[in-house]
This record gives structure tokens, sequence and C-alpha cells, in this order.
């Protein structure tokens, strides 16, 4: 592709999928644009929890391992049921060789990026997208301030809400489909398991659940989130559930000493599960934009690297054929559906148990009896399952 004539691809945000898309396009020749609204370093609210799969990403795009300074490691979970049953779990090899990493977006996304500017792409950093139009051949992209451009692909990397999707037709994501979070940074903590991400099921605050995940340097990532429908059902606040949440006995304890830094920030999570309409004629949607997130951890960074690995895969056969239609582009939908799609129905069914106190205390109970159960869990909550065996149902039913 590498040539005065190569196809222009520009692409609408630079966090981990837009990143990715660029690094893998620009290391094949591709002139590859990137535009940020904001300007790096720039803070991302998120969990920061990099999964094994993501970290297996991350080498894969040239980072190679992370140092423990800019990421915290983890090699086991931990959670807590709201009956008070703990379950902890280590990472099995058999998962990208067991390893996980909580890393602060700041620091992540800037790697990301100066990696893919590195091998060639294009940074446009402080440009705010305002909207697409089709012209002849191309796609123009039209920016808050500065002259259009135009680009014979255009890949929606804007998160939630995108402006790349709404310009681009989709519709929005049904608020039963998605959630809210809210996370806080905390310093001079002294975890009990500093090697764990942690899960907390509080009975009082069900149907959110909470997290408290390490950083390097004594600091740790404190968090919770509950579905959108939900939360608007409740009346609730989401600071204030946070703030409830950290006074919560199990939580308390683990933050002891610790002092809360910077505000609370909030998001919005759109689930996997109504992730439909990613392709389009000269364009597609990845990461957060397309709706990639875990619907049970709310996890979204492996599934936003992941999905701009297959967009370069993509836009590689169809550049080849010459064929920028939505029907020319179908290959990605094809890619992310046969990774995604099975893993974010099974979560998103489970969201039921894991709303219920009874249930969930059934689960931990039957994990922390059976290895093989335990195998299971750490599956579903590393995002790898697609299925629970009837073995593992029967279990809960009969003997949680």
């Amino acid at each position: 592709m590498a040539s005065a004539l190569s196809p222009h691809i520009v692409i609408v945000g630079a966090g981990p999928a837009g990143s990715s898309a660029a690094i893998l396009l620009a290391q094949r020749g591709a002139r590859v644009t990137l535009l940020e609204r904001a300007r790096f370093p720039r803070d991302k609210t998120c969990g920061d929890g990099c999964t094994p799969r993501a970290l297996w990403m991350l080498e894969r795009l040239g980072l190679g391992a992370l140092p423990d300074e800019v990421g915290a490691p983890v090699d086991s979970v931990r959670a807590v049921s709201p009956g008070g049953l703990t379950w902890n779990a280590v990472i099995p090899e058999r998962l990208f060789g067991g390893r996980a990493s909580v890393v602060p977006r700041e620091v992540l996304d800037e790697r990301l990026v100066r990696r893919a500017v590195q091998v060639g792409a294009t940074l446009r950093e402080g440009v705010r997208v305002v909207g697409l139009e089709r012209a002849r051949d191309a796609l123009r992209v039209h920016c808050q301030t500065g002259e259009p451009l135009d680009a014979d692909v255009v890949l929606g990397c804007d998160g939630s809400p995108s402006v790349v999707r709404g310009a681009l037709g989709a519709p929005a994501f049904p608020e039963h489909e998605g959630a809210f979070a809210v996370r806080a940074y905390y310093e001079d903590v002294r975890l009990t398991h500093p090697r764990s991400m942690g899960f907390f099921w509080e009975e009082a605050l069900l149907p959110a659940y909470g997290w408290i995940f390490p950083l390097p340097g004594g600091r740790a990532n404190v968090g919770l989130g509950m579905r959108a429908d939900q939360l608007a059902a409740s009346g609730a606040r989401l600071p204030e559930l946070l703030e409830r949440f950290c006074a919560s006995p199990h939580v308390a304890r683990e933050l002891t000493g610790a002092r809360r830094v910077g505000r609370v920030k909030g998001h919005h999570l759109p689930y996997g599960s109504s992730a439909h309409q990613t392709t389009f004629d000269r364009a597609l949607l990845l990461g957060d934009a397309a709706g990639f997130v875990n619907p049970l951890t709310g996890e979204g960074i492996e599934f936003a690297l992941e999905s701009g690995a297959f967009a370069a895969e993509t836009l590689v056969e169809a550049f080849a054929t010459g064929d920028l239609s939505a029907r020319g582009l179908h290959g990605y939908a094809r890619r992310w559906r046969a990774r995604f799609r099975t893993a974010f129905r099974l979560n998103r069914r489970l969201m039921w148990a894991f709303e219920r106190p009874r249930m969930l205390d059934r689960v931990f109970r039957v994990a922390n009896q059976e290895t093989w159960a335990g195998d299971e869990l750490i599956d579903v909550l590393s995002g790898e399952a697609t299925r629970l065996s009837w073995r593992f149902l029967a279990a809960v039913t009969f003997r949680g």
C-alpha cells in the first residue's frame, strides 16, 4: 500500500481501538491520520484493568512487556459476594501466560499513540470532529476548526457517545443495554492483596457492583457501575453510591489510611450484547463506539485493541479488491462476531445471577469448593468464557 496513491484512512479517536488500527495499518504502508480531540497525555475515565488478552495484544502491537512502574502487575482475582464470601483465584497460565496489569489510561493511551506515530501514522491533537459528509469516492470529515479531510475510509473510535456513529446513522444504544460507571483514584493504599483485581458485590448496593484495582506507587483505581435503566429507575446518583461503597466494611478495610486524589469521574459503557451495526460504506465502528464492552465486568480495553486488529485485517483485504462498500468490508463484522458475540451474550445473561445476592453467594461457594468451578468462573471474569457447563450450573443449583 506504500505510495503517494495509498488509500487515506482517517481514524477519529486515538484511544486503544484507534491506535491499534493505526499501528497495524501504518505498518502495512497505509496513509493514516489519527484525530484526537484532547492532547496527550490525557486522562480517560476507566477501570484501567488490562486482562491477559489485552497484554497479549499490546505485545503484538510492539509495546512489549510493561514495566512495573508503568502498570501494576496482577496475577490473581479476589471477589467478595453479597454474603461476605471471599473467592481468591490465581489467573491460570493457559490465559495468555496468566499475566494481567492495571495501567492508568493517561499512560497506556499515550504509549499506544506514540507507537502509532513511530510506525508512520500522523497524529493531529486538539481536533474535534463534528460530522461526516459523503463526497464522490470519499468520506469528508468535518472538524470544528480547520479544513475538512477527505478519507477513503473512516474508522469511528471516538467512544460513547460517538460523533461518527451518529453521523453514520447508527441507532443509539438502548438504555437497558448499557451502564454508567464512576471511578476515583486513591493514594497511600495498602491492599491486603496487592497483586489482585478486586471485585465487590455489596448487598446494600445491588444491582451495582464495585472494584478496587491496584496501581503502581501505592495507588488504586476504585469504582462502581450500574446498568443505565436500573440507575434511572432507582433515582440514585453514582457518586453517592461510590461513597457508600467505599464506606462498606470490606472496602473500608482495604482503604484504611488511604486518601482520594482528584475528582470522581463517570462514563457510559455500551454493552457488547447491543453491538449490531458496525459496518458501513467506507466506514467502520470500533471499540466503545461499536459497543464492544463486556456486559458483566465493564471491560473494554481488550475488545478495543482487538477490534483495531480486525479493522486493519479487513481493510487490507478490501483495498486489495477495491471494494470499500459495506459489503466489501463485511469481513470486519464476521471477525468480531466470531470472537466477541457468544461471550457478550453469555455475560449479558449472567448479569441476572450476579444481581441476586443468594445466587451469587452460591456461585462463590461452589467456586471455593471445586477447582474446576473456579476455573470456569475465572474464565467468565476474564472475558474468555463462551459457555457454562451443565456441571457448573447443576452444582450452583443443587449444592451451592
